[in-house]
């Protein structure tokens, strides 16, 4: 209906059916907060200190806490799940927000749209871990995809990862550790499987810690 790029994706797009009133919602203010992917290139700061992007934000908590807290930042988030773009867009609308722009699709789409050294930050949190060994090809963090990474995030600037899965665990850093374009931060940002303070609980962290497992906290700085 709104999403007109189109490829495989694996993944969930539809949950339950959007309600008229979230219909009516997508409807009257998409245009004001979801990209198109002829705009991306032309995207600025434009009065803002920093661009960060967050990668799969569910129902977009995460998202809005930062753009609530970080007021002279600009926020972007990328969804192929219909329904979690909605009910962002509802927070954004309701709470009167403005530094927040939504992709409500695949991130493969876009990632080469944006111009070269963009973000100062881009989160990944709780990525699909696909822990067959066969669907290992689905998983979002590949060679490729850190290539269009290092493309769009700026000198220095930060990449974190967070999972709560052992199989994205070995294999976020069986991906990373080949790179010399990342350095894993091991003393800054408190590491040990702590997360920053300005990124709250999302629903599936929250099931991650009643079902007694460790969320891993992975940063990296581009080298």
């Amino acid at each position: 209906m709104f999403f007109k790029n189109q490829k495989q994706f694996y993944g969930r797009r539809k949950g339950r059916k959007i309600s008229s009133k979230n219909f009516k919602l997508v409807k009257d203010f998409s245009h004001r907060f979801y990209l198109q992917d002829d705009q991306i290139f032309q995207l600025e700061l434009r009065g803002y200190n920093q661009n960060i992007l967050e990668i799969g934000f569910g129902n977009g908590d995460n998202l809005v806490n930062m753009s609530l807290k970080q007021p002279n930042n600009l926020f972007f988030g990328c969804d192929a799940y219909y329904n979690g773009c909605a009910k962002l867009l509802k927070q954004i609308v309701n709470k009167n927000i403005e530094n927040i722009k939504i992709w409500p699709d695949d991130i493969h789409l876009i990632i080469t749209k944006f111009k070269i050294n963009f973000f100062d930050l881009i989160l990944i949190l709780q990525p699909d871990p696909w822990p067959k060994n066969k669907h290992k090809k689905r998983r979002l963090i590949q060679q490729k995809f850190l290539d269009d990474l290092n493309k769009i995030l700026k000198s220095e600037g930060k990449l974190i990862i967070s999972t709560d899965h052992n199989v994205m665990k070995s294999w976020v850093l069986e991906q990373l550790h080949v790179r010399k374009d990342f350095l894993w931060i091991k003393n800054g940002y408190n590491y040990k499987n702590i997360k920053p303070k300005w990124v709250i609980n999302t629903r599936y962290v929250n099931k991650a810690l009643e079902d007694k497992k460790t969320v891993n906290w992975f940063f990296f700085k581009k080298n």
